[in-house]
């Protein structure tokens, strides 16, 4: 009689694999009792039967059956072999079309060759399924009530650090949640230099640069953008407790950011620009969006032009090629008037976000949204019908659509300590100090917008040919 003996455990956190360790000795003990041979031995470790986790193990089990390798399967308990319903299912029809049997070490021999065999499995696999599902409730439960709580639920967060309380026997019976100032500090730098006009992928690059544990803290990982998003628009920054994806309350906890710094860079990451144009990434001050075209509209692109032995670098209209305007002579003139108007007195005005517009606009969103709730569930009810929701949803959705965009943009401003230094009296010199991104940023916030107007063709540039408007030109 050729045996495949099979072990399986759920939960090894420590990877010590005592456990499957455990039961394939039992199961050698019970072949050899009984005079079999042991034909394979197939084990899983730290991986559950209920959740539907690949299980190499056990598909190495049914491959020896389907190859006609063995004759029985032996088990320390029949919930080692099975805890899903269809999985067990479709196990015993294939196991009885192979003429397999099942033997416990703790539980009765299953012929699954008989009617009788059969329906015993089917009947100690649902008491098996039963149990999981009864824990899975259990453990479910815990977690809302630990969420509602505010609580921590699984590893710490970087960011954090675990502070266990113990009783006398060393066990643990609490803990809390407190900052980590080093990891901390980094979420805070990641979520300023944000706001201030930098990138996901330059902020990575100097993270990496500097040699900064990044959050799994494996050997060969690194910062990327995707880390850096993910990390910056994280609720729990703020001291949100999430749940299912739904933010339910405050955390226990502390914020390493103000729910108002989270809300802004929430919004800038979302902003639908930002997502289609490489995370903001420039090199150019007046590319993507800032500067356009006097003629057409069309937006500007940077072109080489070369006259002899010299090379020009043009801002030249995308689609028609309009227009074309030195790019250094372009930016000085865009300079200028920047410094100029954060000159002004009453600069710091500029950089103040509209957050009773933004609040405007938000609630604006939702009650658009609840008016499509409530068309939906007028369908659901057959109060109206499928025409009448695709005309009602037609109108309201461009609608809805316009006012998150403005609830978006409005809250996508920046921290006034992130541009202080432009407002000091020295606004020439920390111009010439920011990089391309922070400069657009400051356009951005500006409201400036650049026209390239066509002009005759002649030696020399002509600043007319340049128009540069902002939101609140004097």
């Amino acid at each position: 009689m050729r045996a495949a003996l099979y072990a399986r455990i759920s939960q090894d956190d420590l990877r010590l694999e005592r456990g499957v360790t455990r039961q394939l000795d039992d199961a050698r003990e019970l072949v050899t009792t009984r005079g079999w041979n042991v034909a394979a031995v197939h084990a899983d470790n730290d991986v559950s039967a209920f959740t539907g986790a690949a299980r190499p193990g056990y598909q190495a089990l049914m491959a020896d059956v389907e190859a006609g390798r063995v004759d029985r399967i032996v088990v320390y308990m029949t919930s080692r072999l099975w805890r899903s319903r269809r999985e067990r299912a479709e196990a015993i029809e294939r196991l009885a079309r192979h003429r397999v049997s099942v033997a416990a070490v703790r539980g009765p021999d299953l012929d699954l060759a008989s009617a009788s065999g059969r329906m015993l499995a089917g009947i100690l696999g649902e008491f098996d399924t039963a149990e999981s599902e009864i824990k899975s409730e259990r453990v479910t439960r815990a977690a809302l009530q630990r969420a509602q709580e505010g609580r921590a639920n699984g590893a710490v967060a970087y960011g954090w650090q675990r502070e266990r309380t113990l009783d006398g026997a060393g066990r643990v019976v609490s803990f809390r949640d407190v900052e980590n100032r080093e990891e901390a500090d980094i979420v805070r730098e990641i979520v300023e230099r944000l706001l201030s006009g930098d990138t996901v992928r330059g902020i990575a690059h100097e993270l990496n640069r500097r040699g900064v544990r990044p959050p799994s803290g494996r050997p060969g990982v690194v910062w990327r953008h995707t880390t850096i998003r993910k990390l910056a628009t994280r609720p729990a920054n703020a001291g949100l407790r999430v749940y299912k994806g739904e933010i339910i309350g405050a955390a226990a906890w502390p914020a390493i950011v103000d729910q108002a710094a989270h809300g802004r860079v929430v919004a800038l990451l979302s902003a639908p620009r930002r997502k289609s144009s490489r995370d903001g990434a420039r090199r150019h001050l007046l590319t993507y969006g800032i500067g356009g075209c006097g003629v057409c509209g069309s937006p500007l692109r940077v072109s080489n032009k070369r006259r002899g032995a010299r090379v020009y670098t043009l801002y030249v209209c995308e689609d028609r090629g309009c227009v074309g305007r030195s790019v250094e002579r372009v930016d000085e003139l865009v300079e200028a008037v920047v410094v100029r108007r954060l000159s002004q007195p009453d600069a710091v005005e500029v950089f103040r976000r509209d957050d009773h517009a933004a609040t405007e606009a938000a609630d604006r969103a939702e009650g658009l949204r609840a008016r499509l709730d409530t068309a939906a569930d007028s369908y659901a009810e057959g109060v109206i019908d499928a025409r009448q929701l695709g005309r009602i949803t037609e109108r309201l959705r461009p609608e809805l659509d316009e006012a998150e965009a403005q609830a978006r943009e409005t809250r996508a401003g920046t921290d006034l300590e992130a541009v202080g230094p432009l407002l000091d009296g020295h606004a020439a010199e920390c111009w010439t100090a920011l990089d391309v991104n922070r400069r657009r940023t400051v356009l951005t916030i500006m409201g400036i917008t650049v026209r390239i107007l066509p002009t005759r063709q002649g030696p020399g540039f002509d600043p007319a040919s340049v128009k540069v408007d902002w939101k609140d030109q004097l």
